[in-house]
């Protein structure tokens, strides 16, 4: 492999790196994974095949639904970052337990960032974070092709977002 092909960052801060996921069967699998350097401890993996999904890093669970395309797993991954921006913590130094505590302390928060709300008494306002977790969890294919905003394009809108140091 030449010195060109074994370089693994990409452009707007995407990078590959190696993902622990612990399978179903018992055995854990090595796979690659698409991190951004402004959601430390979050990638992008796609385990089973054709499946992505945002996993936790550190433990190699996954954190909300799969999709069908990258670029919407990459989409959901911009705001699990953001989320854990709203309190300056990141996703590298959270355990599973840490990571719940944040997702609870942050339920009745609005969500930091767009094309996410709710109609509640007749009145349209952006989700909570715990709304927004819940539909996380819920496996509903809800992807078009034809959407007028690329999920890739508001992926990296969230990232450049988040101030990275340097």
């Amino acid at each position: 492999m030449s010195e060109q092909e074994s370089n693994l960052d990409y452009q707007y801060g995407l990078s590959e790196i190696a993902v622990q996921i612990p399978a179903p069967d018992g055995v854990t699998r090595t796979v690659p994974g698409l991190a951004h350097e402004a959601s430390p401890g979050l990638a992008v993996t796609m385990l089973p095949f054709g499946v992505f999904q945002v996993t936790h890093v550190n433990t190699g669970r996954k954190l909300c639904n799969n999709y069908q395309r990258a670029a919407s797993a990459l989409l959901a991954m911009s705001q699990w970052a953001l989320i854990a921006h709203i309190r300056g913590a990141s996703w590298a130094d959270l355990g599973p337990a840490g990571a719940a505590d944040l997702v609870t302390e942050l339920s009745s928060e609005a969500v930091p960032f767009d094309g996410c709300t709710t109609i509640s008494k007749g009145v349209t306002r952006k989700m909570t974070v715990g709304e927004w977790f819940q539909h996380q969890r819920i496996p509903i294919f809800d992807e078009f092709p034809w959407e007028e905003v690329d999920p890739f394009e508001l992926a990296i809108t969230n990232l450049e977002k988040i101030e990275v140091p340097a």
